[in-house]
């Protein structure tokens, strides 16, 4: 039996939590579909609401992640958004390493896409940066990105928030003129946008408020071709008036992926993006509404619910009479795994983890007593590791000798035509120009501003 939310949402598993709420897996017997449910209280939803609230305005967009449904119970709210799942751009960055350039542009270009609809419908986001962007768990193939959490997000009509003494942002995103209380233009999340261009090239990077200066961006963009490097240098331009004013403008100036480039992660791995979510608990609700929905649910239970502090929302229909259900028994005393100091963002992200089962102290002390050198036997497995040990620490002194003779005999070079063919790690270049062998996997640009990789090319090697 599971917990329903406004008799619609039922809740299978936390997802991430917060200080203001937190976000489940749930399932959306309307909809009929798996969704993310954010659960918050309504003094802390007042802006999301305002947002989800707002007539007229449709983001039905593929690379945005809006609200597309929300219910009140009490004093919490609860938001429905489409789960997505494939981890954010901070998280592959964080765990996996920086991208390589032409996937920073793909990035880049639908990141610019989704704010180019948001801001010709009159809002301005308040808060890109990569723990907003979620990716599609698409694998290898060509990703897709959205860009999530509307909190803060403000109409250009809505004077209301353009004038009450704050600033709203996430530190080191914020264009500079922000701090001096500036009223949100859509330059400021183009500013946010050549931000994530930064981090997403170069890994974590000491962020700041204010401008970022001439030194840091020569530092922060060695190595960029100069169609991208000038894109972002205007993007984070420090006077307002010298940045880009529209995201279309933008997506006209960047360098060209090909449809089927590959794309990688800067040490050349393939950029491969898979789901981050764990399998679906066993007896959940999400294949049909569930059977017994839960009754209302308890003002204490729901408060249990938006802090996070239950891992599952639902009991098992096998259940024992003896086994209490999430709403009343031992499951609600289960922290949830996560910083509570992170805002929330839209669901997708890594799942919080489940807590390990505690060993008893019978079990902790057998583990302790016990093992393949205690007993009689021990000594003679302590000799046969020993001899083991020794052998393989022979192997690798021989290695070594034979390795360093062998280059003192054959010195390395590559002998006539063995030099790059072309200069440096970037150059212009045009498509089926001749490459050499110790090029290959060489990105470059064409006049054209299109990528292009040096690849094997009948009998030969050649971009394209």
């Amino acid at each position: 039996m599971a917990d329903v939310i406004v008799g619609r949402f039922a809740l299978i598993d936390l997802i991430a939590k917060g200080g203001s709420g937190s976000i489940w897996r749930a399932w959306d017997s309307k909809a009929e579909q798996v969704c993310a449910a954010k659960v918050l209280r309504q003094r802390d939803s007042a802006d999301l609401m305002r947002f989800v609230r707002e007539k007229g305005v449709s983001f039905d967009h593929p690379h945005l992640l809006t609200p597309y449904g929300w219910g009140a119970e009490d004093e919490h709210v609860v938001i429905a958004m489409p789960l997505v799942t494939g981890g954010t751009l901070e998280s592959v960055v964080k765990h996996r390493g920086k991208l390589a350039e032409p996937a920073v542009v793909v990035v880049l270009e639908q990141l610019l896409d989704g704010l180019a609809h948001i801001h010709a419908e009159g809002w301005i986001h308040r808060d890109v940066k990569p723990a907003n962007i979620m990716f599609e768990p698409r694998g290898r193939s060509h990703p897709h990105t959205r860009l999530a959490d509307f909190g803060i997000a403000v109409h250009n009509t809505d004077v209301r928030f353009t004038h009450v003494g704050m600033v709203n942002g996430t530190p080191g995103y914020m264009a500079p003129e922000l701090f001096s209380m500036a009223d949100p233009v859509p330059s400021h999340d183009l500013y946010a946008a050549g931000v994530v261009a930064l981090v997403a090239l170069n890994g974590k990077i000491k962020l700041h408020d204010g401008a970022f200066r001439p030194d840091e961006l020569n530092q922060y963009l060695r190595g960029v071709t100069p169609k991208l490097s000038a894109v972002i240098r205007k993007l984070l331009a420090a006077q307002p008036e010298e940045r880009y004013q529209d995201a279309n403008t933008v997506r006209r100036e960047l360098p060209r992926v090909p449809p089927g480039y590959p794309l990688t992660h800067a040490d050349g791995a393939p950029l491969d993006l898979v789901d981050t979510m764990p399998p679906m608990p066993e007896g959940a609700p999400g294949a049909q509404r569930p059977e017994r929905p839960a009754g209302q649910v308890a003002p204490s239970s729901m408060e249990a619910i938006r802090a996070g502090r239950v891992q599952q929302g639902f009991s098992p229909p096998t259940s024992s009479p003896g086994l209490a259900s999430p709403q009343t028994g031992p499951r609600w005393a289960a922290g949830a795994s996560g910083d509570p100091g992170q805002p929330l963002t839209a669901a997708g992200r890594q799942g919080a983890a489940r807590p390990s089962q505690p060993r008893s102290m019978t079990q902790a002390a057998a583990s302790t007593i016990s093992g393949p050198f205690t007993g009689p036997r021990g000594a003679r497995n302590r000799n046969a590791l020993f001899a083991v040990g020794l052998g393989v620490g022979a192997a690798v002194v021989l290695g070594v000798i034979v390795a360093v003779t062998l280059l003192a005999l054959f010195p390395q070079g590559g002998g006539a035509g063995a030099s790059s063919s072309i200069d440096g790690q970037f150059a212009e270049v045009e498509v089926g120009q001749a490459c050499a062998a110790e090029d290959v996997g060489v990105i470059a640009l064409t006049p054209q501003g299109q990528y292009v990789s040096c690849s094997p090319a009948d009998g030969g090697y050649a971009f394209s």
